[in-house]
């Protein structure tokens, strides 16, 4: 090999080099969606027990679950947060309880809805109000535009027995919905 094959062949390969660095990126960019985990469909949780809930009083409970970002896995911390609400009292069967779950998170742009007593059920980052039972406050009632799209997402929810202590629980499957969207929409 003379000196002018070789000088051609290290150009080659600084070449590939260069274009890989910049093909690889571009690649993996373009791929991404492709690669993306699909949604789990919801953390199924206890969250609190019946006997703790008074009839027609919103209580906020946390809800735990393990999270992951690009780099670091984060085990058993607070992923997201829902008012329960029971809509029974004890004269019906604990199987047969009636209790709601709501998102905490305002379906118009993602504030943290709090509960107040006189308003029901309010967002204190654009004025969005809604009924104890989800859905919104109407413009005549309030006296301005409601900006909330739709009404409180609705979380799937049961009352279940505990088979080692015969303890009365609700489980919520918690999920995350789009927000600003007319229509419910679980995010991915």
């Amino acid at each position: 090999m003379n000196r002018r094959s070789l000088m051609k062949l290290v150009s080659r390969v600084i070449g590939w080099t260069c274009a890989l660095v910049v093909a690889v990126p571009g690649i993996s960019f373009i791929t991404a969606p492709l690669r993306r985990r699909s949604s789990s469909g919801g953390i199924k949780q206890r969250v609190v027990k019946l006997d703790n809930l008074r009839v027609g009083e919103p209580t906020q409970v946390a809800i735990t679950g393990s999270r992951q970002d690009a780099w670091v896995h984060y085990d058993e911390e607070v992923v997201g947060r829902a008012w329960i609400v029971r809509e029974t009292d004890d004269s019906v069967a604990p199987e047969e309880t009636r209790v709601r779950a709501f998102s905490s998170v305002c379906p118009h742009l993602g504030c943290v809805v709090q509960f107040n007593s006189e308003r029901g059920f309010n967002c204190p980052c654009h004025k969005a109000f809604f009924q104890p039972d989800g859905q919104p406050v109407s413009e005549a009632e309030l006296g301005h535009k409601n900006p909330t799209p739709r009404s409180l997402d609705d979380l799937e929810c049961q009352v279940v027995e505990d088979a080692e202590s015969g303890e009365w629980w609700v489980e919520v499957k918690y999920e995350k919905f789009e927000y600003g969207l007319t229509t419910k929409v679980p995010r991915a």
